[in-house]
């Protein structure tokens, strides 16, 4: 890819320091689109999730997962190149367009990926990603930027051609799916906050953010005290896989979803949470964009848990319950709820 830019001071690449907010409210937004909300985010769970919640439930769910992920990139790309930037986009060249959105991706931490086959013409393109953030997701990031883009309804295939590398096809489908429609979920305002953050001098990026390594060829970014590898990316389209997940599993999948997320954080929470120190759990939150901790209250058998402005609730649940159970060493048992205004709200006591 190009020569990525780093900020001198800490190290962080600029389209990621200078190119995102961290608010006081516990929230990432880019910079551009302040409405659109990034979370910095335990990429090595993301299959490990989908895995535990097809071991729980006992049926596949890629295909939901690729093609919900799928419509919520094609709206928000959508959204992006309406009007006159469409056009531009057009004019400039499609293959500068997508080379473009490649460089994103590595830099996001979404994996090694290269175009190696392109035709507008004939509406396809072959590319090849080693080590991608999560399969599926990406699979539907894929599928629905071109989507948006070329204006016709894609299908993806894909086959494995090495170690954690796939060859994936994008192409013009014949029959539109039954999801169109479904999406994309109701942004509720957020609630200001108090949070503060010690930033960089340069690039006013949380200095939490330096302890993280770019690999730009590999297209990684991994924390560096534990090993653990995040990626960036925008929490509506994750939120959009587990809302269609229940729309078309049933009322019982939010209960797996915690479940699955429990097994998964329970694996990593040792590494990971040795890695945060003494660190403000609520700050930790916050710089991943995770939400406003207002309250983790101790009780007598466990915790009562407040945030404000939480992204992706369901898996705020089950890392908490994780946490729980790291620290007591005694199965966790969690009811939750959320408020009309999205509060979150958990009880999280021993089973």
């Amino acid at each position: 890819m190009s020569k990525v830019k780093v900020c001198k001071t800490c190290g962080v690449p600029k389209r990621v320091g200078r190119g995102h907010l961290w608010n006081a409210d516990g929230t990432m937004v880019q910079r551009q689109d302040r409405d659109h909300r990034m979370i910095l985010f335990d990429s090595d769970g993301i299959d490990d999730l989908f895995k535990n919640i097809e071991s729980l439930i006992g049926i596949p769910i890629e295909n939901i997962v690729i093609e919900s992920k799928a419509r919520a990139t094609e709206a928000y790309i959508a959204h992006l190149i309406k009007g006159p930037k469409g056009a531009l986009a057009r004019m400039i060249g499609i293959e500068r367009v997508i080379t473009t959105i490649v460089e994103q991706g590595r830099l996001l931490g979404y994996g090694d990926i290269r175009v190696t086959e392109f035709s507008w013409a004939d509406a396809f393109m072959y590319c090849e990603i080693t080590d991608p953030y999560s399969l599926p997701l990406f699979c539907g990031d894929l599928r629905g930027a071109l989507q948006a883009i070329r204006k016709l309804e894609g299908q993806i295939t894909y086959e494995e051609i090495g170690p954690n590398k796939y060859r994936i096809k994008d192409f013009q489908a014949d029959d539109v799916t039954a999801f169109e429609n479904r999406l994309l979920p109701a942004s509720l305002p957020r609630k200001p906050g108090d949070i503060t953050y010690h930033r960089c001098p340069g690039c006013k990026a949380p200095l939490e953010i330096s302890g993280f390594a770019w690999d730009f060829d590999k297209g990684t970014i991994t924390q560096k005290a534990s090993g653990i590898r995040y990626a960036v990316f925008g929490s509506s389209g994750m939120q959009v896989v587990l809302d269609e997940l229940e729309k078309e599993l049933g009322d019982t999948v939010p209960a797996t979803i915690v479940e699955a997320q429990r097994m998964h954080a329970a694996k990593t929470m040792n590494p990971r949470w040795k890695a945060v120190g003494q660190a403000d759990i609520r700050n930790w939150l916050a710089v991943q964009g995770l939400g406003n901790l207002l309250k983790l209250e101790q009780k007598d058998s466990g915790y009562d848990v407040l945030v404000q402005n939480p992204a992706i609730p369901l898996l705020l649940v089950g890392t908490m319950a994780a946490l729980f159970e790291f620290i007591t060493d005694k199965k966790a048992a969690v009811e939750w709820s959320v408020a009309d205004d999205g509060d979150l709200s958990m009880s999280v006591t021993e089973a």
